[in-house]
C-alpha cells in the first residue's frame, strides 16, 4: 500500500488494493477454482469510491472466471468490521477484503485489534489510486481554501469536516490540513463517502 502527501497542495493519494484472506497450508487444493460465488468485502457504505472501485472489478472477475462475484458492504469502526469479517472467513480464497489506507493506519491508531493485519492477509493486487479532495456545498460562503482557513480561525470552534472513517485517508488528510493551517476543526467520521457528502450538502 502507498501513501504520498504533497505539503504544496495539501492533497493525499492512496492505493487500494485487493487484500485476500490466506489459505492455509494443510487446506487441500480445490480441484477447480472457483466453483462457487467469490465474496468481496467493501468496509465502507454503498456509494464510495471504495464501493465503484469494487463493482466495477466485480463485473470484468464475473467474466473471466466465468463465476459469481458477490459484493457485501460492511462499513463501520474505519474499516475495522469490514476487515474482521474477511478474517474469520473460511481461509478458501473465496472470501475478499477491499483494502484501503486504513489497513496500514489502523494499527497505529488502536491497541488492540480484532485480526492481525499481517498475519491474516496477503495483499493480491494494486486496484486503484484515488486523491482526496475539499468539497463544501455551493451555496455555502467558502469559494477557496482561504476562505475556510478565515472562517476557522474567526470561529474556531463552529466548522466541522466530514470523513469516511476514523484512520481513513481523509481523516488523515483532515488532520494534516489543521495541523499545517493551525486551525481547528471538529472531525465527523462516517460510515462511507457518499453519506457524509448527503449529510454535508444540505449545511
Amino acid at each position: 500500500m502507498q501513501f504520498q502527501s504533497n505539503a504544496n497542495t495539501n492533497s493525499f493519494l492512496f492505493a487500494l488494493a485487493a487484500l485476500l484472506l490466506i489459505s492455509s497450508p494443510s487446506s487441500p487444493a480445490s480441484a477447480a477454482y472457483p466453483d462457487r460465488p467469490i465474496r468481496i468485502v467493501v468496509p465502507f457504505a454503498p456509494g464510495g469510491g471504495t464501493d465503484v472501485v469494487a463493482r466495477t472489478m466485480a463485473q470484468e472477475m464475473a467474466k473471466d472466471l466465468g463465476a459469481s462475484i458477490i459484493i457485501e458492504n460492511k462499513p463501520g469502526a474505519g474499516t475495522i468490521i469490514g476487515t474482521q469479517a474477511v478474517a474469520t472467513s473460511d481461509p478458501d480464497g473465496y472470501t475478499l477484503l477491499m483494502g484501503t489506507f486504513a489497513n496500514a493506519v489502523n494499527p497505529s491508531l488502536k491497541a488492540k485489534l480484532p485480526y492481525d493485519p499481517h498475519a491474516d492477509f496477503a495483499a493480491v493486487a494494486l486496484i486503484a489510486r484515488s486523491f482526496n479532495i475539499v468539497v463544501v456545498n455551493p451555496k455555502s460562503p467558502y469559494h477557496s481554501i482561504a476562505d475556510l482557513i478565515a472562517a476557522a480561525r474567526a470561529e474556531p470552534e463552529k466548522l466541522s469536516y466530514g470523513t469516511y472513517g476514523t484512520g481513513t485517508s481523509a481523516h488523515l488528510a483532515g488532520e494534516l490540513f489543521k495541523n499545517l493551517a493551525k486551525i481547528n476543526l471538529t472531525t465527523v467520521p462516517y460510515k462511507g463517502l457518499l453519506i457524509s457528502v448527503d449529510h454535508y450538502k444540505f449545511i
